[in-house]
């Protein structure tokens, strides 16, 4: 295998790297920044680097480019755009992909100028999903969004426009084009996962209406906070953990008990990241809603990743898109084993967390705050059902 190693262009920023990896997979990553600040944008970058790798793509290069006025043809100038498919080539790299959204024309440009695939943050998102889904409700969640996705980008994803069918003009007619066929083709697929969804919809609504007597907590936060270890540790759910990004897309709902009398219900669901595409919020609705039936929602927090502060306001922020922001919340600062100074961390988050939150300390691996962390619990439980 040969040496990795990278170098940094001193010019453009652009960091290098050369591998062995499969020509297809060779992916050029290029992030843009416009009012935000370097270090968040850099943060951003290193994390679409992670949903790459996750998609399967080797990132064989990154820039990251200021802009200060996107352009509504590439996003970037013309010069930039030129000098990055130079690099992209340069590097054998047959992919390049964006750290932010880009409409319909801006990625039929750019795959016209570059003659290569191009990716944004949303698509990347989209094929991780794709890749996780198991179960069949999340099957037709991915497939409802990559469907609406698609249809969004229809023109720019299509290059086969042609007309179809033949023979003279006035005999035939010119045909139908191509991407008259693909529409069709992709509102026939969203209407059916539609259906198929509001089904499940309405078996899980029910699922709900039988246990409403029954007190629910809800665990969200970013991917890979660590929620399905947490609902391991409280609930002995013997859930599937994984160190990677959306291991978990379907929620999972145990019981947790004391003395036989008290329970509540833990229901883990899909983590978060920023900029989740919209279709995947509007497709998982029906299984993030058990956030938003939920008595109290547990926010999962890596209290040991740097970008603490930003993944708990993207947190905040879908659900209140998702209208859950008036359940009550609790903050998890999970992962506080791998926090060498408390004190740093609490002055870090203080202003991320709201003053009437109440906060809990824990490390799902090694068991810290994990007891009266469930005791909280329990008794939150027995005053909802006094009140």
């Amino acid at each position: 295998m040969a040496e990795l190693h990278a170098e940094e262009d001193r010019d453009t920023g652009a960091t290098r790297q050369a591998n062995d990896a499969p020509d297809a997979d060779r992916t050029y990553l290029v992030g843009v920044f416009t009012t935000e600040t370097r270090e968040s944008a850099e943060a951003s970058l290193r994390e679409m680097g992670n949903l790459c790798r996750t998609a399967g793509l080797t990132v064989t290069g990154s820039e990251l480019v200021r802009v200060r006025v996107p352009t509504p043809a590439l996003y970037l100038g013309s010069g930039q755009a030129d000098r990055i498919i130079a690099i992209a080539q340069d590097m054998s790299s047959p992919v390049i992909v964006f750290d932010q959204p880009l409409s319909p024309v801006q990625m039929r440009n750019w795959a016209r100028r570059a003659q290569c695939e191009v990716y944004d943050r949303h698509g990347v998102i989209l094929e991780i999903f794709a890749r996780r889904a198991r179960t069949r409700e999340a099957q037709l969640q991915v497939e409802l969004a990559r469907a609406e996705y698609a249809q969004s980008h229809l023109a720019g994803m299509w290059q086969h426009l042609s007309r179809q069918g033949g023979g003279s003009r006035l005999a035939r007619g010119e045909g139908e084009k191509q991407i008259e066929i693909d529409r069709r083709r992709l509102h026939q697929r969203v209407t059916r996962a539609r259906h198929a969804l509001e089904k499940v919809s309405r078996q899980r609504a029910l699922r709900r209406e039988r246990r409403d007597q029954t007190t629910r907590v809800a665990l969200v936060g970013y991917t890979n906070a660590g929620k399905s270890s947490l609902l391991n540790s409280l609930a002995n759910a013997r859930v599937r953990i994984a160190d990677q990004l959306f291991a978990t897309l379907d929620p999972v709902t145990r019981r947790l008990s004391a003395d036989g009398r008290h329970t509540l219900l833990l229901t883990d669901t899909v983590g978060f990241v920023r900029n989740l595409p919209p279709e995947l919020i509007n497709a998982f609705h029906s299984t993030l809603e058990e956030a938003l039936e939920a008595d109290l929602i547990l926010l999962v927090v890596d209290a040991s990743d740097p970008e603490a502060p930003v993944q708990i306001e993207t947190t905040r922020t879908i659900l209140r898109k998702l209208g859950a922001n008036r359940v009550p919340v609790a903050v998890i600062l999970n992962k506080m084993d791998r926090c060498a100074d408390r004190h740093r961390v609490e002055l870090t988050l203080r202003r991320s967390i709201n003053r009437e939150d109440r906060v809990f300390y824990v490390s799902a691996t090694t068991g810290e705050g994990i007891d009266h962390l469930r005791q909280e619990l329990i008794s939150y439980r027995s005053t909802m059902r006094s009140s």
